[in-house]
């Protein structure tokens, strides 16, 4: 539903944006939240099935699990990196395209039905503040996989 008026937070023109209906959206994300569900569930159940392995090789074997441990954690390491940086560079590159076209979101970006559009300076604020966030998580990736790996080392 759209209010017209002062107090309105739709531009007028939103042929810029793709509308997406909220209703839709719900029953997409309820189906990807249970399929999430689903997937760390059994995730769980294999890492469980996992640290009973490990156990059962460190009795036999210590050398063999820390050296399997050790490339565990370095490929979780390298994992982490790759996952959040490409993250990272996603939120500047949103934050950036909101910077340039003076409107957050985006032009050309999927919207709710509904949703608020910052446009002028406080959408230039707003990727500001994206692209800081974006930064900070470009950090994280970097030291929390530097900490992964320094884990592995340490086995």
């Amino acid at each position: 539903m759209r209010v017209d008026g002062p107090a309105s937070s739709m531009p007028d023109d939103l042929s810029a944006y793709r509308v997406f209906d909220r209703k839709k959206f719900v029953v997409i994300m309820a189906i990807l939240l249970s399929v999430l569900a689903v997937g760390v569930w059994t995730g769980l159940d294999r890492v469980a099935a996992y640290v009973k392995q490990m156990e059962e090789l460190a009795a036999i074997e210590p050398l063999k699990a820390a050296a399997t441990l050790t490339q565990l954690l370095q490929t979780l390491a390298i994992l982490n990196g790759i996952v959040l940086s490409l993250l990272a560079i996603w939120i500047i590159w949103h934050g950036w395209k909101g910077r340039q076209t003076a409107s957050m979101p985006p032009k050309g970006s999927w919207i709710l039905e509904g949703q608020r559009i910052w446009t002028g300076e406080s959408a230039v604020r707003v990727a500001q503040f994206t692209i800081a966030v974006g930064v900070l998580l470009a950090v994280l990736a970097v030291v929390s996989s530097l900490i992964l790996w320094s884990l592995g080392d340490t086995l």
